[in-house]
């Protein structure tokens, strides 16, 4: 009777796991997938972001861009490019460029070359090319 109750409880906590898990998949999987642009995504204005923070994937390296003008010459480069959302959302791996906005000191947003807001998209030429150029010439290598 002992090993059926330990059984039992084992059993149920492993079902409240795998439900909780069910749960925040469920709510951090977009429901609709739409295009957008960066102006889009971004939670406020984009002429506030005042630092850039660069991670290299490959590497782990981090850079950060604090130069106002830079700053600004990049993303005027790239915040309205039209991002086409991917039909498979499936999970993957290998990102090389990620990227986190801020404003001051607040870290107010963060993407990757092919996901923004936990949604992939297409790989767009007009889109990741600034951003490769951007890297290149913060780490002094090739992307």
């Amino acid at each position: 009777m002992r090993k059926f109750l330990i059984v039992a409880i084992l059993s149920l906590f492993l079902l409240s796991a795998c439900s909780s898990q069910q749960k925040y998949s469920e709510q951090t999987k977009p429901t609709q997938l739409i295009s957008i642009t960066l102006t889009d995504a971004y939670p406020g204005n984009l002429t506030n972001v005042n630092r850039v923070e660069l991670f290299d994937g490959s590497s782990g390296e981090r850079k950060i861009v604090a130069d106002r003008t830079i700053i600004q010459n990049w993303l005027n480069q790239i915040k309205d490019i039209k991002l086409i959302p991917e039909k498979d959302q499936g999970v993957r791996a290998g990102d090389v460029f990620g990227i986190t906005l801020y404003e001051g000191e607040v870290k107010k947003f963060g993407f990757l070359s092919g996901n923004v807001n936990n949604v992939y998209y297409k790989t767009n030429k007009d889109f990741v090319e600034p951003i490769r150029a951007l890297f290149k010439e913060q780490f002094g290598r090739q992307f």
